[in-house]
């Protein structure tokens, strides 16, 4: 092999310099001392040549180059230890030969500066035909592609998938231009005996594409890696190593030679990426620029792991009974924030129904004369009080033998004596034969209020399916895969879901035969999934208070008491602010008296636990605060304090290197607590600097305002005004999902104000404008619903028109979706025109690598884009961030002092 900076003699290359017609030469860095397609041979030394002065050649003028990578992994530089595999490599040899070069594509990938590239891990020569489209609009005039090793490794047509590829290379000249150089390299070798058996047929198949198209006078080069490279020079039997690479980027640039040799390089045509000066263009998944480095590295504060502490209270209430059948159960059907106490009893016409016992609070329980009928005369073992619509209150399920659940709801009618109505709606979800009656829990596993249904496996593994959509009965089932891992307790019989520590979501608890419970606590994690596998959990541990191991409640009963144990709020207290109330410990103490009759002394330990509710991601918000056009970084604590992290003004960072300027700790702290969920960063007054907007979630979301004041010199300064649109309204409620709240605030008008959305759990939107002028007006409805969670619906300006856009973030892959706004327009009984594809539904617009509700779309770079800003998880609350720009292009070199790459060629 030659290395490509090895040359035996200089004398002999003069000679052939002195040969060569001057037009060909392509001479502009002043280390081209000769053109590396002329080398000499071994034999050609003619001796000392110390002194020799070479002549002074004239050069012509070459083309720029605009050079698209397309393919897959290899092509993305999987393998390589900078991950850019051959291209730094190649475009280094390019530059070094005095060409300028532009990397182009709606990817980036790798440690170069000029990273842009066209190539997904994993895509066959379809989906890279396909992408190949996205990079069309930079209008390269030298492709290099690698492509095709996906599809002999899935046995994917290979008779056809020469002409697969020839599809492709035709596209790529119809569509960015006949001139255009393409380099098509044959398919490395495979370590899987199938796929290497069939790659020797496709290669021949792509040369003789490659070989025809020539004759067509196409400019096509092959670049032949059969018998170059082998599986010594590969990583993993796939992927070259960074010698391997070497190789590769040798044989590519033997093959551009060619081009260059035979006059093909040509300028190319004007990239057609924007029409108005790179300032408004749709955004396309995957076409963001890294910003390089951490853009948020685990600010804010959280309340730790789950601690539990407990008060003992006594014995509450003492009940007499003619039976013992596990009869007691606790639900909320007065309240949300109370369990009332319930006994089964089969009437003397064979009907069910529930004595009731209210709770009054304070742990003061009043019997109420009538009794409550759920239509369902469930035996007790199949009884469960849970909420499966998400209204607050608990409804009833019957589990059958099979494991098929039916439902009666709630209608939240009751009052004083009278027990709520419950209607009976029935089959809620149908059996399935892995999961009979004893290996099914009904728990609120994502946190939107809504039970989820869950599956347990013979080790104790939990399978979840999603309660969707937001009816009584669910809509469709999502199936989330395995959420939670088995414990090795010995037996499923004592494992419970309850919402321990009151954060809204049902965490894992075993009970053991003698009370003892061990605790996993639930919380929102940033984990990328699909349906099947996502919404992923972030299960911690929980302790007693102090322990850093063994159950949270000792328990220490006798044996056999396990089913006499519950988790109610008897009290409810709240942790903190802005919680719901912590379940407390429930036992109903059992003794058999000599009569017959059966006492139950119901003993309560109030819960006093702390801990596993406030992830560090929960505070989390984005605005400019300052009026130069960036986002600033605003962390907000629970109860509505806010910390000041401002934008640093740095499109690129390495390393370490903050993104943030220093932080203001409580630049703003108000005189009341607010809960956070309530609390919105908007441009209230059309000054450019976002204002704090509080809706009052007790009194229709009217809106308080704190107007921002802030001046270069002089800091932030709020002048609060108590009510400065009475207008505004909306009756929509907070759901119990972190981002399911009924008001945003957005510039959808254009105004340069935000306006005012009331969004219904549907989606559907009505609210109010805001002029430049600050008069409201109303709007009866911007938005239809469209079927999607309101909590994944954001709005942001993502074209850059100034207008905000509506977007849908899809909650397990994060990839975002968006209505562009098209201004005032009576359409579908909408009053806004949000246009969407022609074959329906919205634009693929951002490409998710991190859960739905961990993504945000501030303008971190003041392009007037949404940019992509992604929390890596709900604890560390790490971030990374990809800008959107119109041409989605990094340029530039990573050095001045060019050097001349250490290519590794192949033989002449």
């Amino acid at each position: 092999m030659k290395l490509i900076h090895s040359f035996s003699s200089l004398w002999g290359i003069f000679l052939h310099l002195l040969l060569l017609d001057t037009t060909t030469l392509v001479y502009s860095h002043p280390h081209d001392v000769f053109h590396h397609r002329h080398q000499a041979k071994a034999n050609d030394s003619l001796g000392d040549l110390d002194g020799l002065e070479l002549p002074v050649l004239e050069k012509r003028a070459l083309p720029d180059l605009r050079v698209m990578a397309l393919g897959a992994s290899i092509v993305f530089g999987v393998g390589s230890t900078d991950g850019n595999g051959f291209r730094k490599l190649l475009r280094d040899q390019l530059r070094f030969s005095g060409y300028k070069v532009d990397m182009v594509g709606t990817k980036n990938g790798g440690s170069m500066k000029d990273n842009d590239v066209e190539a997904t891990s994993g895509f066959i020569v379809k989906q890279i035909h396909d992408a190949s489209k996205l990079s069309y609009k930079y209008k390269p005039n030298l492709v290099v592609i690698n492509a095709g090793t996906n599809d002999i490794v899935g046995n994917i047509d290979p008779a056809g998938q020469p002409q697969r590829l020839k599809s492709m290379l035709l596209d790529l000249w119809s569509n960015i231009s006949p001139d255009t150089v393409i380099i098509v390299s044959t398919i490395l070798p495979v370590d899987k005996p199938a796929a290497e058996a069939l790659r020797g047929g496709v290669n021949n198949g792509y040369r003789n594409v490659v070989s025809d198209l020539y004759k067509e006078g196409k400019p096509i080069y092959l670049a032949d890696l059969d018998g170059w490279m082998t599986l010594s020079d590969l990583d993993d039997g796939t992927h070259p190593t960074d010698y391997g690479f070497r190789k590769m980027a040798g044989a590519l640039w033997s093959a551009i030679q060619k081009a260059e040799k035979e006059n093909k390089l040509k300028d190319p045509l004007p990239a057609d990426f924007s029409n108005d000066n790179g300032k408004t263009c749709r955004k396309s998944p995957g076409d963001g620029i890294n910003a390089g480095a951490l853009t948020q590295k685990g600010s804010g504060y959280d309340d730790g792991t789950y601690e539990h502490d407990s008060q003992e209270m006594g014995a509450l209430l003492t009940i007499t009974s003619d039976w013992d059948r596990d009869q007691w159960f606790f639900a909320r059907i007065f309240r949300s924030d109370r369990d009332d106490l319930l006994g089964w009893v089969e009437n003397s016409a064979g009907n069910v129904v529930y004595a009731v016992r209210r709770n009054d609070g304070g742990g003061k329980f009043t019997k109420i004369a009538t009794d409550l009928n759920v239509n369902d005369n469930c035996k007790p073992k199949g009884v469960v009080f849970i909420d499966l619509n998400g209204d607050g209150l608990d409804d009833f399920a019957c589990i059958g033998p099979d494991g098929a659940v039916y439902a009666s709801i709630n209608q939240g009618n009751g009052g004083g004596d009278k027990p709520p109505s419950f209607v009976y709606k029935g089959l809620w979800r149908a059996a399935d034969s892995r999961f009979p009656q004893a290996k099914v829990r009904l728990a609120d596993i994502d946190g939107d209020g809504r039970a989820d249904f869950c599956g347990l496996s013979d080790n104790g593994d939990v399978y979840v399916w999603r309660n969707g959509w937001i009816n009584d009965m669910p809509e469709y089932w999502q199936a989330l895969g395995k959420r939670f891992e088995g414990k090795g307790m010995g037996n499923l019989e004592g494992t419970r879901f309850e919402d321990l520590n009151g954060d809204g979501r049902d965490d894992w608890i075993w009970v053991g035969d003698k009370g003892e419970a061990h605790t996993w606590t639930n919380s929102r994690s940033c984990g990328v999934g699909k349906e099947g596998n996502g919404l992923k959990v972030a299960w911690r541990p929980g302790y007693y208070k102090g322990k850093t191991s063994g159950p949270t409640h000792a328990g220490g009963f006798a044996s056999g008491i396990r089913n006499r144990i519950h988790f109610a709020r008897i009290y409810g207290e709240p942790q903190d602010f802005g919680l719901l109330g912590r379940l407390d410990y429930v036992y109903m103490e059992h003794t058999k008296g000599s009569n017959g009759k059966h006492t139950f002394r119901m003993r309560v330990w109030k819960n006093k636990g702390y801990g596993a509710t406030k992830p560090k991601a929960d505070g989390n918000k984005y605005c400019d605060m300052t009026g130069n056009g960036r986002d600033d970084y605003v962390w907000v604590l629970s109860k509505g304090e806010m910390d000041f992290y401002p934008n640093g003004g740095k499109n690129f960072i390495t390393g370490s290197e903050s993104y943030w300027g220093p932080m203001q700790k409580a630049f703003f702290k108000p005189d009341r607590d607010l809960d956070r969920r309530d609390l919105h960063l908007t441009d209230w007054d059309g000054d450019g600097k976002c204002d704090i907007v509080w809706v009052d979630p007790n009194n229709q979301n009217r809106v308080s305002v704190w107007r921002n004041n802030y001046t270069p010199g002089g800091g932030f300064n709020w002048q609060y005004l108590a009510n400065p649109a009475p207008e505004l309204y909306c009756p929509e409620k907070r759901g119990i999902g972190f981002h399911d709240i009924p008001v945003q605030f957005a510039d959808v008008s254009g105004s340069g104000r935000s306006d005012y959305l009331c969004i219904e759990k549907n989606g559907r939107i009505w609210g109010w404008t805001q002029d430049a002028k600050g008069a409201w007006t109303y709007i009866d409805q911007f938005f239809s619903s469209k079927k999607h969670d309101r909590a994944n619906m954001r709005f942001a300006d993502v074209d850059g028109d100034g207008r905000d856009d509506a977007i849908w973030v899809e909650k397990f892959s994060g990839d975002a979706f968006v209505y562009y706004n098209m201004g005032r327009r009576d359409i579908a009984g909408s009053r806004y025109w949000w246009e969407i594809q022609e074959r329906g539904g919205p634009f693929p617009a951002y490409g998710g690598s991190y859960a739905g509700s961990c993504q945000y779309f501030p303008d971190l770079n003041g392009d007037g884009r949404a940019d992509l800003h992604s929390i890596q998880g709900t604890f560390p609350n790490t971030a990374v961030s990809a800008y959107n720009v119109c041409d989605g292009n990094r340029s530039g070199d990573d050095s001045t002092d060019i050097k001349q790459p250490d290519l590794i060629m192949p033989p002449s």
